[in-house]
């Protein structure tokens, strides 16, 4: 079971994002039922559209807290905690876990026999389970306002995301063109109200999780709400786009649709990265309980982003340090916090990043000149990725196959071995399709769509590559590294994205929109950004 323990620290961040996002599409969903499309003036297809599309999340949502929940008690059962199974059935937590996973049943039914209103009710007892399972359920002081602020960011996050979700669901299945116009304004009014929540209990459980402005900027915690805040931002940006469409049109509902969906997917997307932050962030300890530690100071902070001349030499294999053998290797990386590195660990970490901000800036700069009139030739920008995947696998782990003593399947036993691995595979797949696309050989709106999913799944996934060392620097240090590598993904991804759909949905335009232009020079500046981030790479 300990060759399993660090593939189970992924796993659990993972099931826990993909627990909340279905959370938010289910109880987002309910709510669009109960206030947008309940009036008389909404479409009856809208309605059985949206009761169909959360009904197939609810469903998803208690398979999904229930494989959790299984999770959790393996891990507290053969993780070395000698807990016995009623031990763990007895704990909060996985009680929790099992009412969430049941009302989201329930929820199923009851949508799929039109109760909504009781629905409505099973999803009140989703949002309180889940936040049983959040840090405000842990604390002591406070703790009644903390519940109360993580209901409050709950529902709001579930009437923005998951509703407008439903939204794109209901106007999509309107037989009524003239029905879109009242749906998408009462939403724009609930966003509204979903936003202030947000906010508002957003900045409350700063107060309480965070506590002061140096652990905000001095710890992983603090860097992650950070990331969540600009994941916000820019999803709230193309809200307001959205508003003021609704607002500003009124005629041909056809062309209304058409730009709804084309940022309202993006925004969706920048959303639910977000809501894996979120999920990132319950499995650290909260920002204030460190903050009687030493943290950074500004000056340290300040000299770690400093530009530092690359030295671009890798040490020899065979000056790396002899691994013992995987058993107590897990051991040591779960149980102790990490070991820390070697002065020829760290020279090999660093070698690997900056040759490989060096390819990303090279193909970043490609695609910025492919942007201008009569530059072709960059458009063969997309291969240089395949010798990146080619590289991250040879070189990202010294002790894994094929450098290392470690057989290529016992390597997968690693978190870090196995999200490199993913890496490299999602990375070979956007080169070969994006080169396929961006140089015309595939005329697939589909495929163009390829590109822009993988950049948006990567950096969503990055946020999840935490680095447990036990040293609160070390941690963030790691993470100021990684964290905006993470965020530059995810705004590439869905810039192009906005930049694809235009085009697709709405290609009567004459002259593309100020967004659209925007985000065609915006995606290919985040990947110099992200090249010249790696290159300035270091591990302490």
């Amino acid at each position: 079971m300990i060759w399993l323990v660090q593939d189970f620290d992924l796993l659990s961040v993972l099931l826990r994002a993909l627990a909340l996002s279905l959370e938010a599409l289910t109880v987002g969903g309910v709510i669009v039922l109960l206030v947008i499309t309940s009036s008389s003036r909404s479409d009856p297809a809208a309605r059985a559209a949206v009761r169909k599309f959360v009904s197939r999340f609810a469903l998803a949502l208690a398979v999904v807290q229930t494989l959790a929940a299984a999770e959790s008690a393996i891990m507290l059962i053969g993780g070395g905690s000698n807990l016995a199974l009623r031990d763990v059935v007895a704990a909060s937590f996985f009680r929790a876990d099992c009412v969430l996973a049941v009302a989201a049943l329930a929820l199923f039914f009851l949508i799929r026999r039109g109760k909504d209103w009781f629905a409505g009710v099973a999803g009140i007892a989703i949002v309180g389970a889940s936040t049983a399972l959040s840090h405000a359920a842990s604390r002591v002081d406070g703790r009644p306002v903390l519940l109360l602020l993580t209901v409050a960011h709950h529902l709001g996050s579930a009437a923005w995301m998951g509703g407008l979700a439903s939204l794109l669901v209901a106007l999509r299945s309107t037989v009524d063109a003239r029905k879109i116009h009242p749906m998408s304004e009462r939403f724009s009014r609930l966003a509204i109200a979903s936003v202030a929540a947000l906010v508002l209990a957003g900045i409350g459980m700063a107060w309480f999780f965070v506590g002061s402005w140096k652990a905000m900027y001095g710890t992983s915690y603090g860097l992650m709400l950070l990331a969540k805040v600009y994941l916000f931002l820019l999803a709230l940006g193309l809200g307001a786009s959205n508003f003021w469409l609704v607002r500003s049109t009124r005629s041909d509902p056809a062309p209304t649709l058409a730009r709804l969906r084309r940022l309202s997917e993006a925004e969706i997307g920048l959303g639910f990265t977000a809501i894996l932050a979120a999920a990132s962030i319950t499995s650290q300890a909260p920002a204030i309980d460190l903050a009687r530690q030493e943290l950074p100071t500004r000056h340290e902070i300040v000299a770690r982003l400093s530009w530092k001349t690359p030295a671009l030499q890798s040490p020899k294999i065979s000056e790396m340090p002899k691994f013992g053998p995987l058993k107590a290797h897990l051991e040591d990386v779960s149980f102790t916090g990490g070991s820390q590195e070697s002065e020829i660990g760290r020279k090999w970490s660093e070698y690997n990043h900056q040759w490989a901000g060096l390819i990303v800036l090279a193909a970043g700069s490609l695609a910025l000149v492919s942007r201008f009139k009569g530059q072709r030739w960059a458009s063969n920008w997309p291969l240089l990725f395949i010798a990146l995947a080619i590289f991250i696998v040879i070189r990202a782990d010294a002790d894994a196959w094929p450098l290392g003593p470690r057989s290529f399947w016992a390597s997968f036993a690693e978190s870090d071995v196995l999200q490199h691995r993913l890496y490299a595979l999602l990375i070979v797949c956007f080169a070969i399709f994006e080169w396929a696309v961006e140089t015309g050989r595939l005329d697939s709106e589909k495929a163009a769509l390829v590109f822009p999913a993988l950049c948006a799944i990567g950096g969503a996934l990055l946020l999840t590559h935490t680095h447990a060392t036990g040293n609160i620097k070390d941690e963030l240090f790691a993470e100021m590294s990684h964290t905006p590598v993470a965020l530059l993904g995810a705004t590439a991804g869905w810039g192009r994205w906005v930049e694809l759909r235009g085009t697709e949905l709405d290609p009567s335009a004459t002259r593309r929109s100020a967004v659209i232009r925007i985000a065609s020079w915006i995606w290919p500046l985040c990947l110099v950004l992200v090249g010249l981030i790696l290159l300035n790479y270091r591990e302490s």
